[in-house]
Order: structure tokens, then C-alpha cells, then sequence
């Protein structure tokens, strides 16, 4: 596999990641710190209409990011792949980026304004390294490889790396599956916050 290949996989991983969790987490803990939170539930909007539309945002923000560093691959980057492993490789990130949303949905309820951004560094940039984006997981500690087995970041890259031919390849219901159970927990969290504030207002 060409390095130009592996890294736009690995790269476009990180990318919707940061994407993510910013879009929801660090927009969301402001908003929550500004008063917007209670505005929005004196209006007739449904709150998770207001969710969905958070996460709605980073999925088009994570869909920029990839497609522009696939036509800088392609252009500069020396990236040589066929139409349909590009666009399998797109969706594959793009969909991908949902559990990192939810996550974010959780920082935004739990972090204050001030620390959302570097509580989202604390868990996206030790994340990145953990799943071997930055350094092939083949070449991390044992211990390393260990912790990455949890990481929806792991299993995302591993989907994207098995795009352009490289990864473990290994089952992709089980990556799914992974990220789908971090998904519903990360949701359930962010839940759990959403109550917290509104027994804090109303209780």
C-alpha cells in the first residue's frame, strides 16, 4: 500500500474526529454556558430536533474535511485510487463520524465553556495516538494495542485503512458493531446530562 493511501485513511480519520467533537462538543458547552439551553426549551422545538441538527452540522463539516483532503491526495499527494474505493472511503468517514458526535454531545453537557476545548484534546489527541493514526498500530506498545481495541477511532481508521487495501482486515460488522455500542453509551451519557441540567432548572 502506497504511504499517500494509508495516510489520507488515517488522516481522514483524525479529520472527522476533530470535526466532530468540536462541531458538537465545544459549540454546545458555549451555548450552555451562554443561556441558550433554556431559551431553547422555552421554545415549541423539540430538544433532540436541536441534537440532531448538532449533529447534522458536523456530519457536513466532516464531509468538507474529507473531500478536500481527498482532492489534495489526488492532486498533490501522489494518491492513485479507483473511483469506487473513493467514494467507499468517503462514506466510510463520513459515516464514521457519528459516535465522535455523540461523544461530543456528552463533552457539551459535562465540560464548562472555558475547558470544552481542551477537555476535547485531552480525549481526541490521546485517542488519535492510542488507534495509530499517527504511528501504524502494528509498531505501538502492547498495552497500547490493547486500549485501541475499545476506541471507535480504531475502528474507524481500520475500515478506512481496509479501503485502500491495508489494516488488519478484520470483520467489518465487528468495527461496526463497536461503534455502534459506543454510540447508544456516548447517547445515554449525553442523556443523562440533559436531565442533569434540567433537574438544576426545574427540579
Amino acid at each position: 500500500v502506497r504511504q499517500s493511501a494509508y495516510l489520507l485513511a488515517t488522516y481522514g480519520t483524525f479529520g472527522v474526529m476533530g470535526a466532530s467533537l468540536f462541531g458538537t462538543g465545544a459549540s454546545m458547552a458555549a451555548e450552555r454556558g451562554l443561556g441558550w439551553m433554556q431559551v431553547k426549551r422555552a421554545s415549541p422545538m423539540p430538544p433532540f430536533a436541536y441534537f440532531g441538527a448538532k449533529i447534522a452540522v458536523s456530519v457536513v463539516f466532516s464531509s468538507i474535511v474529507v473531500v478536500l483532503l481527498t482532492i489534495l491526495g489526488l492532486l498533490f499527494g501522489g494518491v492513485h485510487m479507483a473511483p469506487l474505493s473513493i467514494a467507499k472511503l468517503l462514506a466510510t468517514l463520513i459515516a464514521g463520524c457519528i459516535p465522535f458526535c455523540a461523544l461530543g454531545l456528552v463533552v457539551g453537557y459535562f465540560a464548562g465553556p472555558n475547558s470544552a476545548p481542551a477537555t476535547i484534546n485531552l480525549i481526541y489527541l490521546p485517542m488519535s495516538f492510542c488507534s495509530g493514526l499517527w504511528v501504524p498500530y502494528l509498531f505501538l506498545p502492547k498495552f497500547v494495542q490493547q486500549i485501541a481495541q475499545v476506541l471507535p477511532s480504531y475502528h474507524l481508521s481500520q475500515m478506512a485503512l481496509g479501503v485502500v487495501g491495508a489494516g488488519r482486515h478484520e470483520s467489518s460488522f465487528w468495527h461496526w458493531g463497536i461503534m455502534l455500542a459506543f454510540t447508544v453509551l456516548c447517547l445515554g451519557a449525553a442523556r443523562l446530562g440533559f436531565r442533569r441540567d434540567e433537574g438544576r432548572l426545574y427540579g
